[in-house]
């Protein structure tokens, strides 16, 4: 049922990028300017990168900052469950908020995304949950003008609406100053060419150590998350669910195994 205000909401924040993030600071302050029952469960450090994992082989440790925000030893997957199944499991949230993350989240990279993989976490038990990034190419962003500006009335209009089941929404924000700003567009997952470099240095004491990065070029799409928020300076929006069938390809399969030799 979708609730005809957004002042009886309870919204749970999680991110990837830790408990103490800027990002996270932000996204709570704008969930208290719509619901007083707001809560915080997030790494205790940086989980960029984890997707949607989940801590299987080791225990996850759970530590009460202050009223309402906790911080956990465990993935950003984890801090949802955790959170469903104990700190919240008299009342669950209505709304899962993930993020701010520092770096947009589009095309490729978001299937190793731990701020997407909160929110597919959250989704894949029934809860509703919007990945809120923030594109940058400088140094990261201490604040969040843009976010802060735009993002209430995207979860008053997302939220006055039925969603599919196993749906997250997606959304990102250009590195812009507001007059910069073309719009809030609904985008495609883009397409990305990507290497991967691992890069082999020396420690102080002379030990090999590696550092992974990607390098990426843009594929041609005219609607592209990517592009639209690095190229075009649009707002984006992208309903995601986490299904990796590939459909095109199961009649060619079909017709591989017709005679089972």
């Amino acid at each position: 049922m979708v609730k005809p205000t957004l002042s009886g909401l309870r919204i749970l924040i999680v991110n990837d990028d830790s408990v103490n993030a800027n990002g996270i600071k932000a996204l709570e302050r704008i969930a208290l300017s719509i619901t007083p029952d707001v809560w915080v469960v997030a790494p205790e450090i940086g989980q960029s990168g984890k997707g949607f994992s989940i801590t299987f082989d080791s225990i996850i440790r759970i530590n009460e900052i202050s009223p309402r925000k906790f911080s956990t030893s465990g993935t950003p997957a984890d801090c949802v469950f955790v959170a469903l199944q104990q700190i919240l499991s008299d009342q669950k949230p209505d709304l899962i908020l993930s993020g701010i993350n520092h770096g947009a989240n589009v095309a490729d990279f978001i299937s190793m995304s731990g701020t997407v993989g909160a929110a597919f976490a959250a989704a894949s038990q029934g809860i509703r949950a919007i990945a809120v990034s923030q594109h940058f190419t400088r140094e990261c962003p201490t604040k969040f003008h843009l976010v802060e500006h735009f993002l209430p009335l995207i979860i008053k209009k997302l939220m006055s609406v039925s969603w599919p089941d196993q749906v997250c929404m997606n959304v990102n924000f250009p590195e812009a100053p507001f007059s910069g700003v073309s719009g809030i567009r609904i985008a495609n997952q883009g397409k990305l060419k990507v290497t991967w470099n691992v890069c082999q240095k020396m420690d102080p004491v002379d030990r090999k150590y590696y550092w992974i990065h990607g390098d990426y070029e843009h594929q041609e799409s005219t609607n592209s998350d990517a592009l639209l928020v690095e190229k075009e300076n649009c707002v984006t929006i992208t309903p995601l669910q986490c299904c990796y069938e590939y459909t095109e390809y199961m009649e060619k399969l079909e017709e591989l195994f017709a005679t089972n030799v």
